[in-house]
């Protein structure tokens, strides 16, 4: 006979919520080379955050001088609280600062709309 007892089922671990950054970069005026060559360094601090997950940085196909860069976090606090006042939070804010003319942040839930009717 099969317990009823709650405690015999196994509870589903819970995921964190992953969070997608989409920042879109403006490069300064002749920064473009600039900002490539330090990219790696700014990507290096962002992955050594906490709730990093990963980063992708992607060239827009209609501006030369505009990225996208693409963060996930495990939490959005990771990115809005956590990050910011970290090392790394500053090391990435500087470099941007060096190369970066304007920046526009939105977050995204990491779960797809379903398509399915």
């Amino acid at each position: 006979m099969r317990s009823s007892c709650w405690s015999d089922v196994p509870l589903p671990r819970k995921k964190p919520k992953l969070i997608l950054e989409h920042a879109t970069l403006t490069i300064r005026p002749d920064g473009h080379e600039a900002f490539l060559a330090a990219f790696p360094q700014i990507r290096a601090h962002l992955v050594a955050s906490r709730g990093c997950r990963s980063v992708d940085l992607y060239p827009s196909v209609d501006r030369e001088d505009v990225y996208l860069l693409r963060v996930a976090w495990d939490t959005l606090e990771d990115h809005t609280e956590v990050f910011p006042g970290s090392e790394h939070g500053r090391a990435v804010l500087a470099e941007l600062q060096d190369h970066v003319q304007s920046l526009d942040i939105v977050h995204f839930g990491g779960v797809p709309v379903s398509t399915s009717a």
